[in-house]
């Protein structure tokens, strides 16, 4: 689950904000619970918006920019959602590969085998009447 970051509570540089909001960044809870980044122009740090939400100190979790405000989520939760996409993207490639391979498997016997009557259109029906 996502989690909402408050906008940081450090001095905020010109172009600060743009470094964090290009990418997904990896850091660590801290003891004070909030998440801490030190960036070339500076630290930033962020506490959670609602300590409902708040995650224990010495937690791992990425942080990024979602429509608005920064959000985080510890990465194992984050690393096992990507492996399940991963997978379920390679299920469906090889269920297209499997169905392209049925279909030209088919085309092949339609075509070896003459005596199979294929289905007439409305349109050769109409041809043959007349």
């Amino acid at each position: 689950m996502n989690r909402v970051l408050s906008w940081p509570h450090t001095p905020i540089f010109p172009g600060l904000l743009d470094a964090l909001m290009a990418d997904r960044h990896r850091t660590v809870v801290t003891e004070r619970c909030s998440v801490r980044f030190d960036l070339l122009l500076g630290p930033v740090e962020m506490k959670f918006s609602t300590r409902v939400h708040q995650l224990p100190p010495r937690t791992e979790v990425y942080v990024w920019w979602k429509g608005g405000g920064f959000v985080c989520a510890p990465t194992d939760e984050i690393d096992a959602e990507e492996s399940a996409s991963r997978s379920i993207a390679e299920r469906v490639m090889q269920a297209r590969a499997r169905l392209g391979a049925a279909r030209l498997e088919r085309a092949a016997r339609l075509l070896a085998n003459p005596d199979i009557a294929l289905p007439v259109s409305a349109e050769d029906r109409l041809h043959a009447a007349a």
